[in-house]
């Protein structure tokens, strides 16, 4: 069994087809049959069953499927490394972000450009589960995101904290009567609220500060995306409770309140993998982004720190 073999074989079972795979690998379809057909008897097992129209990967296919594709990647992360080295190149900066943190993450590529414009730079979003597995997939390789509560097996670099505050749409005009709001006056409108995710005790939190004051809030909708709530608060639909660091998004049909009653903070946090080898590119980041976080003390100075501006 070699590399090639296992990359024939990952391929097939992406495509679920060994026509679809011969057409991706540009060879013949018998070839490929025969390979298929060479690594199980090699392997002394059925990898795919194979009834006309139906297709199955069987259990020992499985475990093979998820060790070649185990072995592709270390094998692309060995040549990436030589790539760096041989042409002293920065190469690729992979990181994902949550979209409570994007606007943090566009205060940093900003000035990480400036110094590294020769860095490609691939972006996922997603929320912080999909994010961690993401991480753990080797499709990323940081992360910037608010800190989670399983998080343990990754390094992380914190971010200065931040309360919440109240979003109201701007079309509703001056709805609370002051700038500072409570969980009493929220509790006489409709609100958005960010759906409950793994790791992270927002959503609890926000019914307890609610339960505490004889207080229930009138949820009309969820979402797990930080954006979608924004964007269907400025809608009209209802207000929320969102980071403040989460100003990501056009906030001109939005009125933003104080929140009393609510000791809560968020802490954004970049992660990687604990023992995990990066790329140059990837470690360039994270000590720009330490280096511009020790020297700043309020978030929103970041401008204020590029020494390219």
């Amino acid at each position: 069994m070699d590399i090639k073999q296992l990359y024939y074989f990952k391929e097939i079972v992406d495509q679920e087809s060994i026509s679809k795979a011969a057409l991706i690998l540009h060879i013949a379809q018998p070839p490929l049959s025969q390979q298929l057909k060479r690594l199980e008897m090699e392997l002394g097992t059925t990898l795919i069953h194979r009834y006309r129209q139906k297709w199955e990967l069987t259990e020992t296919g499985h475990i093979l499927y998820q060790y070649a594709k185990k072995t592709l990647l270390s094998m692309e992360d060995v040549k990436r490394q030589i790539e760096e080295i041989e042409k002293g190149s920065a190469g690729t900066l992979r990181i994902g972000v949550s979209s409570a943190c994007l606007n943090l993450l566009v205060d940093y590529v900003s000035i990480y450009r400036k110094q590294f414009p020769d860095v490609k730079i691939s972006i996922e979003k997603g929320n912080s589960e999909e994010l961690l597995k993401k991480l753990d997939h080797k499709e990323i390789e940081l992360a910037l995101l608010l800190r989670m509560e399983n998080s343990a097996h990754c390094d992380v670099l914190a971010l200065k904290e931040q309360e919440y505050v109240v979003v109201s749409p701007r079309s509703w005009g001056d709805v609370f009567s002051s700038e500072h709001v409570t969980f009493q006056d929220l509790a006489e409108h409709p609100f958005i609220m960010l759906a409950a995710m793994e790791g992270h005790s927002y959503y609890e939190n926000i019914l307890k500060a609610f339960q505490e004051v004889q207080a229930t809030p009138n949820i009309v909708m969820e979402s797990k995306d930080l954006t979608t709530v924004i964007a269907m608060v400025s809608k009209g639909l209802g207000f929320s409770i969102i980071p403040r660091v989460a100003y990501a998004v056009p906030m001109d049909q939005l009125k933003i309140y104080e929140l009393m009653q609510f000791d809560s903070r968020v802490e954004p946090v970049m992660i990687k993998t604990k023992d995990e080898r990066i790329s140059k590119a990837t470690s360039q980041f994270w000590e720009l982004v330490d280096s511009v976080q020790k020297e700043s003390n309020l978030y929103g100075t970041i401008e204020d720190l590029d020494p390219y501006n």
